[in-house]
């Protein structure tokens, strides 16, 4: 949480913050790399394969949307509402103050949750 409130304190679309998101992500994705397939998932139903695929569908295509908005951009740190990112949809709600700490730590939640599986 400490970690959260900190970054909550940085200015969207500036360096600072990009290397905020970037620390976390990337430990995730270390972590996430260096774990190894349980033993766990031998016995998977097919049901719940068939929605971890479908759900993969669908944070592929909201990624594939995201870097398509990002691109169409004027620049990296230059929000766009001709092409908006989900940052720029949600900066009205999450601009400062109590709902950008909250939505810090939701987004540290759900990257731990993530990991941890």
């Amino acid at each position: 949480m400490l970690y959260a409130a900190v970054a909550a304190l940085t200015r969207p679309l500036t360096g600072t913050a990009a290397v905020a998101v970037a620390v976390p992500a990337g430990a995730g994705l270390l972590m996430a790399g260096v774990a190894g397939p349980s033993a766990d998932h031998v016995g998977i139903d097919p049901a719940v394969r068939r929605t971890a695929a479908l759900w993969a569908a669908v944070v592929g295509l909201v990624g594939a949307w995201e870097l398509a908005a990002w691109l169409q951009q004027p620049a990296y740190n230059v929000a766009s509402y001709d092409h908006p990112t989900v940052s720029v949809l949600l900066a009205p709600v999450v601009e400062a103050g109590i709902p950008r700490f909250a939505a810090w730590c939701c987004w540290m939640y759900l990257g731990y949750r993530m990991v941890r599986r």
